[in-house]
């Protein structure tokens, strides 16, 4: 029966985020969109039904769910590395900038909002710096992966516009990591800080030690003569680090995140950091239902409806004006600084990644975290109507005298 509870639940899991995918693309929404918000109704109504997983059975799903968010990190913290060209200079920097400081200023008062509301279920325990730094993060993460599907949906993808929103998105998410790390060990308390920066630190040179051995010659043949063989390992390795992390107080998520780190940025492990990101993305349903059904069921009596309220509108105010102004400042014309504001304000999975870890480290309380989730579809979903609002997909003009954007391989 325990094998067949969780198959079951796990096929369920799969034909919702299907039939979400289908819905959104009829809505002209990112795939990502309906899936997420069919599968987290699903699990909601299994719990409204009565319909548990119970012992055996729910550890097996538990252990799908998490296997599949720590694939998926994995993969996309090594393609924020690896693939395409890359732009830098002057526009990128102002766009970034002007796309995080913002948000992360509305984040932090947001942070004030809630600690003053008088509200337990919203503010909760955690330290209040370490609620002020994670809501300043979740409010700036502009969604990588997301992102990357509606440039392809405008065929943005190869245009100056799409890699430029591209790498600065990349560029704040690289940011948002470290910072969302220092906010787990300020809930930690007591040798929390020390203890996260010793298991972080100590990753990260391992990480990087072995990305430099795996580009040896021999490695990098290996992983492209047999990519399966050597994208299983790395899925292995993958899991393995986050639940490590997860015992050692860090959240799964940067475990698996410092194995993205390690895999070699060049073409031969391109496939292989694809794959199991792909791997990853395939199994997220199962999460996102037992999400629904772990989260959204016990979030407390009514929906927090003035904090969703309040933190949508100065999460898309602070993401469009900040990413506008930036763009502006880095010497692009008007309508190009609009269309840029409307696809930073994506924040998609990128978000919910960043929201669970804040979750699973005791700072977000369940209300808070239904509140941030509502705003992350939302300012997801308005991405696409804005960007054909502003004009829909235009090349990026450099203005004279400006030296021309450069590129370089990643």
């Amino acid at each position: 029966m325990t094998v067949l509870a969780a198959t079951a639940f796990v096929a369920a899991a799969l034909a919702a985020a299907i039939l979400g995918r289908r819905t959104a693309g009829l809505a002209r929404q990112p795939a990502m969109i309906g899936e997420i918000v069919l599968c987290l109704l699903l699990g909601y109504l299994l719990a409204d039904w009565g319909i548990r997983l119970a012992g055996s059975a729910q550890e097996a799903v538990k252990t799908i769910g998490h296997a599949g968010l720590a694939l998926f990190v994995t993969g996309a913290v090594h393609g924020m590395h690896t693939g395409g060209a890359r732009l830098r200079g002057r526009t990128v920097a102002s766009l970034a900038i002007g796309s995080a400081v913002l948000p992360m200023a509305a984040g932090v008062g947001f942070a004030v909002w809630t600690l003053n509301s008088g509200d337990a279920t919203l503010r909760g325990s955690a330290p209040a710096p370490a609620l002020v730094l994670m809501l300043a993060v979740a409010l700036a993460v502009t969604a990588v992966p997301v992102l990357a599907g509606i440039l392809q949906d405008h065929d943005l993808d190869r245009t100056p516009i799409g890699r430029l929103s591209l790498t600065a998105a990349i560029t704040i998410d690289a940011i948002s990591w470290p910072l969302l790390a220092l906010a787990v060990a300020l809930a930690n308390g007591g040798d929390g800080p020390l203890r996260t920066a010793a298991v972080l630190g100590g990753g990260a040179v391992v990480a990087l030690t072995v990305r430099r051995a795996a580009g040896s010659q021999k490695i990098r043949q290996a992983a492209a003569g047999h990519p399966a063989a050597t994208a299983v390992v790395v899925a292995a390795l993958s899991i393995a680090a986050a639940t490590t992390t997860q015992r050692l107080g860090c959240t799964d998520v940067f475990g698996a995140a410092l194995v993205g780190l390690a895999l070699p940025s060049d073409q031969r492990f391109e496939r292989v950091g694809r794959t199991v990101g792909t791997a990853g993305r395939r199994t997220l349903p199962v999460y996102f239902v037992l999400t629904g059904a772990t989260l959204l069921a016990g979030a407390g009596v009514g929906v927090p409806w003035e904090a969703i309220v309040l933190c949508t509108l100065l999460a898309i105010a602070a993401k469009i004006i900040g990413s506008y102004v930036g763009a502006r400042a880095g010497a692009l014309p008007h309508t190009t600084s609009l269309r840029l504001a409307a696809l930073m304000n994506t924040r998609g999975l990128t978000e919910l990644v960043v929201l669970q870890a804040g979750l699973a480290a005791g700072i977000l309380t369940p209300r808070l975290y239904l509140a941030l989730m509502v705003m992350a579809l939302v300012t997801t979903v308005m991405s696409g109507p804005l960007l054909r609002a502003t004009g829909g997909p235009a090349p990026l003009r450099v203005p004279a005298g400006l030296p021309p954007l450069r590129t370089a391989d990643r």
